[in-house]
């Protein structure tokens, strides 16, 4: 939505214009967004993650999982564990509708040791249409926006070249179990335009089972794309 790309280009602006205050301890942050230098360096890196799916706290080594059974994503990378802090900030940014959050969850993911320069095609994750519409916005956009905002090297995929959108609308996967979340998702995205051949990244803000991620992977997969890696905030520690 094009009101929504000038809310994050103006939320931009804002940051860097107008004094930011920690949305954890309320004191100025002195940084150009919404978290202080303390409270942010408090978050927990994602650092011995599975160098796959980026499963927490495995010691750096591939998880079971992905030995048994590697994920259609060809790799997962995110910048922080999922917890208390990270749940509060998608709290803010999701539900409370506070998109300014979207420019400091693209500087922290800036933060992480992440390459997007041999991708061919950046893609946010979409949302059903009916959800958009309630929410008013989509995060996922919000955040590959603010990324190509931040860091003019990446390029975000013209909508006439390729996009992805979801076929049907499925049931919030908040609380829904691995298996739950997998039948949910099947047959759920759509790939409109040419992706053969490609290196196709996605942008998401948590991963939580991987599912949905493995879903736009099928996805574009089977439309031919060489490979597929997803990009997100923080992803959520085995239950």
């Amino acid at each position: 939505m094009v009101n929504n790309a000038l809310k994050t280009i103006a939320f931009g602006a804002l940051d860097y214009l107008a004094p930011q205050r920690c949305i954890y301890c309320d004191q100025r942050s002195h940084l150009s967004e919404a978290i202080c230098e303390v409270c942010r360096d408090a978050l927990c890196p994602n650092d011995d993650s599975c160098p796959r799916c980026a499963l927490p706290r495995v010691g750096g080594r591939l998880c079971q999982s992905c030995l048994q059974k590697p994920p259609l994503l060809h790799s997962i990378t995110a910048a922080y564990e999922y917890d208390a802090a990270l749940a509060y900030f998608m709290h803010r940014w999701k539900y409370l509708k506070e998109q300014r959050l979207a420019i400091t969850a693209a500087k922290i993911i800036l933060k992480a040791p992440i390459c997007f320069e041999k991708l061919d095609l950046l893609l946010a994750t979409p949302l059903h249409w009916r959800r958009e519409l309630r929410r008013g916005f989509n995060q996922s956009e919000d955040l590959l926006r603010a990324l190509c905002l931040l860091q003019p090297s990446i390029e975000a995929t013209p909508s006439k070249r390729a996009r992805l959108s979801r076929r049907r609308s499925t049931p919030s996967q908040a609380h829904a179990t691995r298996s739950e979340r997998l039948s949910n998702l099947k047959e759920a995205f759509a790939v409109h335009g040419d992706v053969l051949g490609l290196s196709v990244g996605i942008v998401d803000d948590v991963c939580t089972t991987a599912a949905t991620g493995n879903a736009m992977a099928s996805a574009l997969l089977k439309a031919g794309a060489a490979e597929v890696h997803l990009y997100c905030l923080a992803r959520t520690p085995a239950r």
